[in-house]
């Protein structure tokens, strides 16, 4: 046993990275509780701290493999902009093993998918995926791209690929969310497998094959990783994303403590390395000769600038001695790295895609008169003050491609962040209120459907009488009023519901009455209690403009926003919403 030569396998992650290419500003404090900014993380910091991590492995005679966990798309402007073309690109210059699709990149469907696949040089980690009944008439093949590893239906197991650790042989395949219907837009032909049973059937074919080892690269969540370690034996490795869990004890700087790096669920740990591009995880996985694995060790890295400021918008530098204070602290940190950025990375952002961001950053399009906050349920402090203008500009937008649509809808989720008082800049709109690329479309319903729909949504975010799946479904709606009594039984709670004429003014909604509305693609298919919108009259027409299009069009007849005057949502827990 002394003599055994025992093999190394560095294993580096991220995960829900979003598109936030660039560093971001983080706010930490110092052990006396000071509070200080920094600069921290973005693909520059990773690419570095991955070069300097995969030669240290290699110096003592390990191997390396660095896998995405899935995300990649929405976030910021570089989506917002370009589509996923700037996110092939960057994750190109990364050494990528492989990845995962998360369920963001399936917001706007397979298309977008399959341009970003055709576009990338890596393993495409898909092994619930089945592409085997893909529509060949479709102009954006899927299952032809020899890079997606994707599920075998004759065989009912994942596609894998195989890593070597000395002579073992580690097979590593990708699982996603199995719901991808409910929580995006995939096409239909292209369906998802059940991730559990997937992974059971490879793990049992693999051992039949003689392989014990396995890496799962997983977009399940969490908690999902961990009811997949609970149930499938023989997993050496799970590497997931979703949840955007950093974990790891941070508290020492100002940021929270979630569980262990790789905490252990039967024999299985579990990674994850947070989100947007600021941290890198990795652990070194020790097996012995026999594939027998000796010992785990790794942690997650917050990827840090050098310089701290006073302020969020970093224009104010922390000043002698404060500044070398914090410094020591965070090299005496082991979970924080003072990072140098890869050139090569800094060079292809500013050259091909930081100057339009930049410009769209700074550029002015209204001005907000007061703070707008938002609040997804009204409550005793008031409704939402920025929901009732986005969907606002949703009804506006869809009413001059479409002089029949009558109203507007939108669940409150999909309104990220309110809007300080002061100028209101493009990327204040497309990064932070709406910063995911999600388009609207135009339907038509009957009354009662649509009265069903608005009581169902406020059923789930209220958890009234339903177990719902949170607040994000509160629905918030333009020339469309109604009362919603928490009190009367399930059918019966929407009263006084009405719908503006340009002609007549409000008029009593009908039940067989046929209404043209516009919401997104994402509440149209009939999550969180929307599900009464699936009842459509005719077929919708998605739009080619998303959230922040109509925003941003908006703005520019109407630049200058207030509170909303009208009482447009009030909700009181005890008894009613009256809009």
């Amino acid at each position: 046993m002394k003599n055994q030569k025992n093999h190394v396998l560095r294993v580096m992650h991220i995960n829900d990275t979003h598109s936030y290419f660039d560093e971001s500003v983080i706010a930490l404090h110092s052990d006396v509780g000071e509070k200080y900014y920094i600069k921290c993380g973005g693909f520059a910091r990773i690419s570095h701290q991955v070069s300097v991590l995969t030669e240290e492995a290699k110096a003592k005679g390990g191997n390396t493999v660095f896998f995405h966990a899935g995300d990649c798309f929405q976030g910021t402007l570089y989506f917002s902009l370009y589509k996923g073309k700037a996110n092939a690109d960057l994750l190109n210059q990364l050494p990528l093993d492989g990845m995962v699709l998360g369920n963001h990149e399936f917001d706007l469907g397979n298309e977008l998918v399959s341009d970003f696949i055709a576009n990338t040089h890596f393993p495409i980690l898909m092994g619930n995926w089945d592409l085997s009944q893909e529509d060949q008439t479709k102009g954006h093949q899927l299952k032809q791209q020899e890079r997606i590893l994707d599920f075998n239906p004759t065989l009912g197991i994942a596609n894998y690929l195989i890593k070597k650790v000395g002579n073992l042989d580690v097979a590593v395949f990708g699982l996603t969310i199995d719901q991808m219907d409910v929580l995006a837009s995939p096409d239909p032909d292209t369906p998802f497998m059940n991730a559990i049973k997937t992974a059971q059937n490879t793990v049992d074919y693999l051992a039949v094959q003689g392989i014990t080892n396995v890496i799962i690269v997983s977009h399940l969540g969490y908690e999902g990783d961990k009811q997949l370690a609970k149930v499938v034996n023989g997993i050496d490795l799970i590497i997931g994303g979703h949840s955007h869990v950093l974990q790891g004890d941070f508290s020492n700087i100002g940021l929270e403590a979630r569980d262990n790096y790789g905490e252990l669920v039967n024999d299985t740990h579990i990674v994850q390395a947070g989100c947007h591009a600021l941290a890198l995880g990795y652990c070194d996985l020790e097996y012995t000769e026999e594939g027998e694995l000796l010992s785990f060790n790794g942690r997650n890295i917050l990827l840090l600038d050098n310089m701290t400021y006073k302020d969020k918008a970093c224009t104010q530098k922390m000043d002698e001695p404060h500044l070398s204070k914090i410094l020591a602290l965070i090299n005496t940190f082991d979970l924080a790295e003072v990072c140098e950025k890869d050139l090569k990375i800094e060079t292809l952002l500013i050259e091909k895609y930081r100057g339009e961001v930049d410009r769209l950053s700074q550029k002015v399009i209204g001005h907000c008169m007061e703070d707008l906050s938002h609040r997804r349920i009204p409550d005793d402090k008031g409704q939402s003050d920025i929901a009732p203008w986005v969907v606002e500009s949703f009804y506006s937008k869809a009413h001059q491609l479409d002089n029949r649509v009558q109203f507007a809808m939108h669940n409150a989720g999909g309104v990220r962040s309110g809007l300080n008082q002061g100028d209101i800049t493009y990327s204040d709109i497309a990064g932070k209120v709406l910063p995911f690329a999600i388009p609207i479309v135009i339907y038509s319903i009957k009354g009662r459907h649509l009265k069903a729909a608005i009581e169902g949504a406020i059923d789930n975010a209220t958890d009234n009488g339903i177990i719902g799946s949170g607040s994000g479904s509160f629905p918030y709606v333009s020339q469309m009023r109604y009362c919603y009594e928490a009190s009367k039984p399930s059918g019966q709670r929407i009263t006084e519901f009405s719908i503006y004429h340009q002609d007549i003014g409000w008029a009593p909604i009908l039940d067989e009455q046929v209404y043209f509305g516009t919401s997104t693609a994402y509440t149209i298919k009939g999550k969180e209690g929307y599900a009464p919108l699936l009842n459509k009259e005719y077929e919708c027409v998605t739009t080619t403009f998303s959230m922040a299009d109509c925003f941003i069009d908006y703005l520019s007849h109407y630049p200058n926003l207030a509170k909303p005057t009208a009482c447009l949502n009030q909700y009181h827990k005890n008894k009613r919403v009256i809009v």
